[in-house]
């Protein structure tokens, strides 16, 4: 008698009802009102970044977001942020098949996230860090509507520096040369956060400012003195990266999220930033 197969790891959602509804119907309701805002054209960009914090804050940014590439012809999202805890310089593939939502499960690439794992030792296959962050749970009900049957390559970045940045852009391009036009890049960061921040006005300013001139490296170099608090500076740059040399940049929405004692040192700014290629 043959074993039974055994049931596939699954991710399950952690800040539903907290970061966004929990019930599908009210969940389903809310992203398609967030992705019907007019005010943003949709289009069909190589990549975007999306803030990451609960929809009553950030989600008319989000929508923004994913309206910028809510025309491409998407089969695969690689979905890319950072790790909030300590974490060692690496790159976190999930060991689960599949991360659970209240509007139905996605699938992993298993393909894809096989070949990243094999592509550098930075990349290791752990669950737990996957299991202690929202920043890509929160981006999965805005894929899951857009594309249906859509599958994920969930990658939380640990590391930092060029380095990093550029062994993100040479193992994703290897990995998904063949099939760019049907994928779509999911960078998930905050423009600037009291976490770590001061007059968190002006580091918003100084990233834009960076992101605008496709300054990959200095926004690296910010990131390292402090000028900027963004979470996701090394994402970033390696999105400009992949994009190449002469991408097309523009940030289409603002928002921010404040403290009840209004101060400005503890302000959370967001910015949904659509990315296009370079032409080939």
């Amino acid at each position: 008698m043959s074993a039974a197969p055994l049931k596939a790891a699954t991710r399950p959602p952690l800040v539903d009802g907290l970061f966004y509804p929990a019930r599908r119907e009210a969940l389903a309701a809310a992203v398609d009102h967030l992705l019907s805002n007019p005010d943003t054209p949709r289009s069909a960009r190589f990549a975007v970044i999306s803030p990451h914090a609960g929809l009553e804050h950030a989600g008319a940014v989000m929508g923004a977001a994913f309206r910028a590439v809510a025309d491409r012809p998407a089969r695969t999202a690689v979905v890319m942020g950072p790790v909030h805890r300590d974490a060692e310089q690496a790159f976190y593939l999930p060991e689960s098949s599949v991360f659970a939502t209240p509007l139905g499960p996605v699938q992993v690439d298993e393909q894809a996230v096989a070949a990243l794992a094999a592509s550098d030792a930075r990349y290791r296959r752990n669950d737990i860090p996957h299991l202690e962050e929202h920043c890509l749970e929160v981006q999965l009900p805005f894929l899951v509507r857009l594309f249906p049957g859509l599958s994920i390559v969930p990658i939380l970045v640990g590391a930092g520096g060029k380095s990093a940045a550029e062994t993100l852009r040479r193992t994703l391009g290897q990995v998904f040369e063949a099939r760019l036009k049907s994928t779509v890049l999911i960078v998930t960061a905050n423009m600037a956060s009291y976490m770590a921040g001061r007059d968190t006005d002006r580091e918003r300013a100084v990233l834009e400012e960076l992101l605008v001139q496709r300054d990959w490296r200095g926004i690296l170099t910010a990131a390292e003195a402090r000028r900027i608090s963004s979470c996701g500076s090394t994402c970033i740059a390696a999105a400009l990266l992949l994009a190449g040399e002469g991408c097309g940049v523009e940030v289409l929405a603002r928002g921010r999220s404040q403290d009840a004692d209004d101060d400005p040192g503890r302000t959370v700014h967001y910015a949904a930033v659509g990315i296009s290629q370079a032409a080939q």
